[in-house]
């Protein structure tokens, strides 16, 4: 039987010496060619929205002449292009550059190939195809596709099919595709509310604010402020400079870069700045500035209200006498005679919101009466019996017909001191009639 087999290959010319050549051939072939026999060249296409994350490329691994799975869709509104991101691989085992190829234009619409340096690359990837650079083996490369729509039907979809080629082998490509679908833009706006603030007259008062666009397209909002009668407000945007942080909410030295519109923002976009509004000078106590901050946009707005209250000492004196001879309580005056003692009691309160600075009292003594050596008294509590502490309630002495006193907490012989908002402090002291 074997024998018969053997003679069967010899006469159809396909004897073992045959399969021997073949194989002394392809060992040839091997060996002429080197490695370049065992390449394998391919492209890798994937695709993403824009604004996502590179975790929803989708294609990695996949490779389709015609995209079937590969395809991704985004909404696109009346002036606002749909943007993808296409990301290509070699996957390959050699160096290898590769052709791209994709419509520039079409029925409704226009497409642009940004590439890694900005620049357009349509035009070449409707005509005869862009070649990238070699890419080594597992390299990435990628390109912005922006589809705007020329002919807004809404409702309608349009779609961009992107091929990537191996320049050393054409049949190892891959393909993705994207699909724009014309929506219907809705506008709207957020606007952040801070608290009302106070400062003492003369000062700034910082709000910082942040504008969202709250819609589903673009849009650019224009931005400002309305201070009280008197009152100035200005917009300074929150974009730290000087060496600040941008957009902690907090106003930085360097934070002086006057700004009135949010520029274009994406949905959800946010553009932060403060609301500076200054208190007047002369502002008193308790005196409000409201200021209206308002951002508009294309079909959207939004407005809030800020009050803005100054806080300031407000100091008030007041002045009584009683005769110690005669008796009596203290009164706005006290009748009396030559020899009598008198005590005279002068009161300063700050019934503002503020602590008062710098208090001093410089009085003449009335005429027609002696100073009681020792008598000068500064004191928290109305009585006049006994002093405080001159580092809490001040100090006082005598000058030439008059009493010098240097009132409040941290009060020295030179200067006044503090007096915090609601506190009385008394200065007493007792004189003879002449």
């Amino acid at each position: 039987m074997k024998l018969v087999h053997f003679n069967k290959y010899r006469e159809g010319g396909k004897g073992p010496l045959f399969l021997l050549a073949q194989l002394c051939c392809v060992l040839f072939f091997l060996l002429f060619m080197g490695e370049e026999a065992l390449a394998w060249y391919q492209a890798d296409l994937m695709v993403r929205v824009a604004a996502e994350g590179d975790a929803s490329y989708l294609g990695e691994g996949v490779y389709e002449a015609s995209a079937v799975s590969q395809s991704r869709s985004q909404a696109a509104f009346s002036g606002s292009p749909a943007q993808f991101r296409i990301l290509l691989k070699n996957a390959g085992d050699r160096p290898d550059s590769f052709i791209l190829t994709g419509p520039a234009s079409g029925s409704g619409f226009t497409a642009s190939y940004l590439d890694p340096e900005g620049v357009d690359r349509g035009a070449a990837l409707a005509g005869g195809g862009y070649r990238t650079k070699s890419l080594a083996p597992g390299e990435t490369t990628f390109f912005l596709l922006q589809v705007t729509l020329t002919r807004f039907t809404l409702g309608a979809s349009y779609r961009v099919a992107v091929s990537a080629a191996s320049a050393n082998d054409p049949a190892a490509l891959d393909q993705v595709k994207t699909e724009t679908v014309a929506c219907g833009a809705t506008a709207a706006v957020t606007l952040s509310a801070p608290p009302d603030g106070a400062g003492a007259p003369g000062t700034v008062v910082n709000y910082p604010y942040a504008v969202t666009n709250a819609g589903n397209a673009e849009n650019s909002f224009a931005l400002a402020v309305e201070p009280g009668s008197g009152w100035r407000g200005e917009l300074v945007a929150d974009d730290g400079a000087g060496g600040g942080r941008a957009g902690d909410g907090v106003r930085q030295g360097g934070e002086n870069n006057i700004c009135s519109s949010t520029g274009t923002l994406p949905p959800g976009g946010s553009y932060r700045f403060f609301a500076a509004v200054t208190i007047p000078e002369s502002g008193s106590d308790g005196a409000r500035g409201d200021a209206v901050l308002s951002a508009a946009g294309e079909g959207a707005s939004a407005t809030d209200r800020t009050s803005t209250t100054a806080i300031a000492a407000r100091l008030s004196l007041s002045e009584g006498v009683r005769n110690l001879t005669q008796g009596g309580a203290f009164s706005a005056t006290a009748g009396a005679v030559s020899g009598d003692l008198l005590q005279y009691r002068m009161a300063v309160t700050n019934s503002g919101s503020a602590p008062a600075t710098s208090v001093s009292i410089d009085t003449p003594i009335p005429a027609g009466l002696q100073l009681v050596a020792d008598s000068l008294l500064v004191a928290l509590a109305p009585e006049g019996e006994a002093g405080c502490a001159a580092s809490q309630c001040g100090w006082a002495r005598a000058s030439t017909g008059s009493i010098v006193a240097h009132l409040g907490e941290g009060a020295s012989d030179a200067a006044g001191g503090a007096l915090l908002p609601g506190r009385t402090v008394y200065l007493f002291f007792k004189a003879q009639v002449q």
